[in-house]
């Protein structure tokens, strides 16, 4: 691999986080700036502009890369840096060779076309990101991900989703997904919890959707899944801006809320109500288990055991050997300083933000002990873990399984070739290549996860 052209590239990115309020891509002329001519904008899907963009870009038309494409409005500011910031490379790069099949994910308000592209001396996935009025709101570079043929999961035959909105105990409401199987109610049901950051119901990550791929594959077995849009996802601001904040707060009560309210469901055996929780999810279990003795049991996913500073930290060292610019190395240095903030915590204003979290959040998490808090649950525990994953990497899973593992209640599998997200993964490569790439969650986990369910006695 052209290292001088990988370090030349994948460090250059040009992202909005502003909507901007100009017109559709879809209209055929837009004013570039006030007072100028009206120029004719390419048109048509977004798969169709991204790949318009791409073939532009392949053939170092910047006249038309300026003035042929709807930008939103932080992004037609920064549009008139692309030919200094990218001609370098581009040459570099050589000639457009093929592009091919595109793939659209989504994250929050955008949604990213990402091509992976051919080129002469290297091959790069180039991801066209759009705001909600279909304007190109940025432009980034990553590793080239392989196209995948993988499809979805669908819904299986005779299966139901209904759509619900549950109360939460301080008057919110978080909007969620049952998903019922084809077979005699009630059923036994999995509550799912999210891991860390503002997740989606779906725990959309890139074009995978973990927590779908779960509840689809779950329903083929006979067991119900709710899943729900999570606290931080639907109110971020006011998360944000409360310096009080704890896990308690962003993932506990509202879990144990909806194992309450899974309880009077009428499709659901309250007997059979189990919970599920991924990575942070999954840190927090021995907490939501101390507060639902009504629950039949848990499922802990690649839930981690370290405190999750000094799992950042380790995280942070494997992704450093896949930085190749000065940016992105600073960009983990910068990190991993703000990660030493932590030993000052109690130095630290209220309101001062340290690694995306207050000092309360933080204070919170490092004084709580999952492997001691966990010694207080009798219910079935059901232990799941990836032997590719990196971001709670396996000796998590082999603390937890010291501690528990001859305890007749507590069941543990491990999964060679699985990621974070239970999916094909590789602990050695980069994360792009299987995070970015489509894929689904591995049927052997669901099916552990249905036997486990199968063995329990509900009444």
């Amino acid at each position: 691999m052209n290292k001088a052209v990988k370090k030349g590239m994948i460090g250059f990115m040009l992202m909005a986080v502003v909507l901007g309020g100009c017109q559709k891509a879809s209209e055929p002329k837009q004013t570039d700036e006030p007072g100028t001519e009206v120029t004719d904008k390419v048109t048509g899907s977004r798969e169709e502009i991204a790949k318009a963009y791409v073939e532009t870009l392949g053939a170092g038309d910047f006249e038309k890369l300026l003035k042929g494409f709807a930008y939103d409005e932080q992004m037609q500011k920064a549009a008139v840096q692309l030919q200094a910031s990218l001609e370098p490379s581009l040459k570099q790069l050589g000639a457009l060779k093929e592009i091919q099949k595109a793939n659209e994910i989504e994250q929050g308000a955008y949604k990213i076309v990402q091509v992976p592209v051919l080129f002469e001396n290297q091959n790069l996935s180039v991801n066209v990101v759009f705001n909600d009025q279909d304007q190109i709101a940025g432009v980034n570079f990553s590793e080239y991900v392989e196209p995948s043929d993988v499809a979805a999961l669908t819904l299986p035959e005779g299966a139901r989703e209904q759509e619900l909105t549950i109360t939460m105990r301080d008057g919110k409401d978080l909007p969620a997904t049952l998903t019922l199987p084809n077979k005699e109610q009630p059923v036994p049901v999995i509550i799912l919890v999210h891991g860390s950051g503002p997740n989606d119901r779906n725990e959309t990550i890139y074009g995978n959707t973990v927590f779908k791929d779960i509840a689809y594959r779950l329903a083929e077995q006979g067991i119900a899944t709710l899943r729900y849009d999570k606290r931080t996802y639907v109110y971020g601001a006011d998360c944000a801006a409360d310096i009080q904040l704890t896990v308690d707060q962003e993932t506990v009560h509202d879990a144990v809320d909806i194992v309450e309210f899974m309880a009077g469901q009428p499709e659901v055996d309250s007997a059979a109500i189990y919970v599920l929780g991924h990575s942070l999810g999954g840190l927090c279990i021995p907490r939501i288990a101390a507060e639902t003795p009504q629950a039949a049991g848990y499922i802990m996913m690649a839930a981690p055991v370290t405190d999750l500073a000094s799992l950042m930290r380790f995280q942070y060292a494997h992704l450093a050997q896949f930085m190749n610019t000065d940016q992105e190395k600073a960009a983990v240095d910068a990190a991993l300083a703000e990660l030493d903030k932590l030993n000052q915590l109690d130095q630290l204003a209220d309101d001062e933000l340290v690694a995306g979290a207050y000092p309360a959040y933080w204070k919170d998490l490092l004084a709580y002990d999952p492997v001691k808090t966990a010694e207080a649950i009798t219910k079935p525990v059901l232990v799941l873990q990836g032997e590719e994953d990196y971001q709670v990497p396996l000796q998590e899973y082999e603390t937890w399984k010291a501690a528990y593992g001859e305890r007749s209640n507590w069941t543990f599998h491990s999964y060679p070739g699985l990621s974070h997200l239970m999916m094909p993964g590789d602990f050695d490569a980069n994360p792009n290549t299987y995070y970015m790439q489509k894929a689904i969650v591995d049927e052997q986990v669901t099916k552990d996860i249905a036997a486990f369910i199968a063995t329990e006695p509900t009444h």
